[in-house]
């Protein structure tokens, strides 16, 4: 009886070392797996400007008097800021007064097929045109183009480095059979180029450039 009852002590305690040696083996596991991490705040930043014509000191606006057959210096340019994320860029182009700018265009005199041979210098491989939305309420007519790659605020050795994109276009021409009426229906109905540039971060949409800019739709609409 005697001999029975240290049997089943050592068998008890062989049980408790197992056990010990279980609780201790776990407790070492989760300690080596605790981890900090370190979030920061990712940046999307963008600057839009072009050539001051107009001398007034302001890149982002400028005023042309109107004279047919002039080719106008006008370069709407983006800048995508030094430590920028990975990000998609488009810029909207909205014509004012395009129901004055159509009939231009359509008066087969002047020689024009369409907006594209009011602007000089757009080259279609790096500024890929999306498509047009006419709002026949106010007038407008816009344009949207997206440049042909993702871009980063980094240079190729990694540092933080502000990207300048080449311009949209870099000219507005009027034909030169264009006449004085033709320019009081462009200049009484308030004709202007406003031009707007958009980034939105690359990450979460690879490879879905239409989806990531439908989620810049949505979150601006709120």
């Amino acid at each position: 009886m005697k001999k029975r009852s240290l049997i089943l002590i050592a068998a008890l305690t062989a049980v408790l070392v197992v056990s010990a040696t279980v609780v201790g083996t776990l407790a070492y596991l989760l300690d080596e797996e605790q981890a900090v991490n370190t979030f920061t705040v990712g940046n999307v930043s963008i600057s839009l400007n072009e050539t001051d014509v107009d001398g007034d000191g302001d890149t982002q606006a400028n005023e042309y008097h109107l004279v047919p057959g002039a080719e106008y210096v006008k370069d709407p340019t983006v800048t995508v800021d030094a430590r920028s994320e990975s990000s998609y860029v488009r810029m909207i182009l909205t014509v004012h007064n395009c129901s004055a700018v159509q009939a231009i265009i359509d008066d087969e005199i002047n020689g024009l097929a369409d907006y594209a041979d009011l602007l000089g210098g757009w080259d279609e491989t790096v500024w890929l045109y999306q498509g047009f939305a006419h709002d026949a309420d106010a007038n407008t007519i816009s344009f949207e183009f997206r440049y042909h790659t993702t871009v980063d605020g980094f240079d190729a050795e990694g540092n933080a480095a502000d990207e300048v994109l080449p311009a949209l276009f870099t000219t507005l021409i009027l034909p030169d059979t264009l006449d004085g009426a033709d320019l009081k229906s462009l200049v009484d109905g308030d004709f202007k180029m406003v031009v707007e540039a958009h980034a939105i971060q690359a990450l979460g949409f690879e490879n879905n450039e239409d989806g990531a800019w439908a989620a810049f739709e949505e979150q601006i609409s709120r």
